[in-house]
């Protein structure tokens, strides 16, 4: 009937198959390679990974809440002003959850009239040609420089630190406190970490600290306060919590950044008013210390599908141990030819 195969010229190597032959070779040298090696990849899982990585945690991590409040010093600060400012005005919220303002700087310019030009200090001149605009905007503002200003119709007398009608007042701010309250909530573990529940605040550097100082805080972001105190700066605040959920302890520190202490931050408040039928407004414009605080919780806790899983690795890693010794075997030692003829066994088997 012929050949059942038909015309298969490669049938060897179609039906062929290989098998791992394994050898035990009677060597000190190689056998020190493989037990250094397995003592090895047993000295890294236990201090590397168990004791210094600590593997064996299961990590959890998480951002929270923070409600941050200004805690007045013992003094007044030093204000030269006839207004009262106390601390609902020092304690402000420029909009954001978690974040507080204290001013440095204060610029007031009272009574001020919507009724005719006055000079703009946000649009200066050398001539009254650089104050032509032209076309529908020149009811705005006339072609007429004025001390260095164009004349625009606004609030007048326009507000400019550098005019005698607007009052300037410095506020130290450094001396005030800034008190945290952070709420964590650890979904895997359903733990909650929260100290709004603390009724007294603990000032930094106290251990757990709470309270933290202005003057504290820039220096943290490496800021200088005189540098500051004319136009403010954006600071972030994260309080870091590393919790063992285990035993229900938690590390707190506190890490500040500088955003913004070149332009700073500021806004203003006005007091609208009427004189004898006329409307009028007094000005503040707040320069100071904008403070954005937020909470980031990271939970560890002893797992048990964690630690089976690292002495699972430790296993799967004991046959690297045998590989380095294999290698070793075959390229290094000079007894390698004898080895491998007693290691790799040929047999071409049946040819169809």
């Amino acid at each position: 009937m012929g050949n059942p195969c038909g015309k298969l010229s490669l049938g060897k190597v179609v039906v062929a198959y290989d098998t791992a032959k394994e050898v035990k070779v009677l060597d000190r040298r190689l056998g020190m390679v493989h037990y250094i090696g397995q003592l090895g990849v047993f000295l890294y899982v236990l201090i590397y990974v168990f004791v210094v990585r600590q593997e064996y945690f299961d990590t959890e991590k998480t951002n929270g809440l923070v409600l941050s409040k200004i805690v007045p010093p013992d003094t007044a600060p030093a204000v030269k002003s006839k207004v009262p400012w106390d601390i609902s005005d020092f304690s402000t919220n420029p909009g954001e959850q978690g974040a507080v303002f204290l001013p440095t700087r204060i610029l007031t310019t009272r009574g001020q009239v919507q009724d005719g030009y006055c000079g703009s200090p946000l649009h200066l001149c050398k001539s009254s040609a650089d104050c032509n605009v032209g076309g529908a905007a020149k009811s705005l503002q006339k072609p007429e420089c004025s001390s260095g200003k164009c004349m625009r119709r606004q609030w007048c007398p326009a507000q400019d630190a550098k005019d005698s009608k607007t009052e300037v007042q410095y506020i130290d701010s450094e001396n005030y406190d800034v008190w945290f309250q952070t709420d964590l909530h650890f979904h895997r573990f359903e733990l909650d970490v929260s100290t709004t529940e603390e009724q007294e605040s603990i000032r930094w550097p106290a251990t757990r600290a709470n309270t933290y100082k202005v003057r504290d805080l820039l220096l943290m972001a490496n800021v200088n306060a005189q540098d500051v105190k004319d136009y403010g700066a954006i600071l972030t605040v994260n309080q870091l919590f590393e919790c063992d959920l285990g035993v229900e302890t938690c590390d707190v520190r506190l890490e500040v950044a500088n955003v913004d202490g070149k332009t700073g931050f500021n806004y203003v408040r006005n007091h609208f008013y009427e004189v004898n039928g006329a409307q009028k407004r007094d000005t503040h414009r707040l320069y100071g210390i904008r403070i954005i605080a937020s909470a980031t919780g990271i939970g560890n806790k002893v797992s048990v599908a964690q630690i089976m899983l690292q002495v699972s690795s430790c296993v799967a890693l004991m046959g690297l141990a045998r590989l380095v010794a294999d290698l070793v075997l075959v390229y290094i030692i000079p007894e390698r030819r004898h080895y491998l003829q007693m290691k790799i066994l040929n047999n071409e088997g049946h040819k169809f």
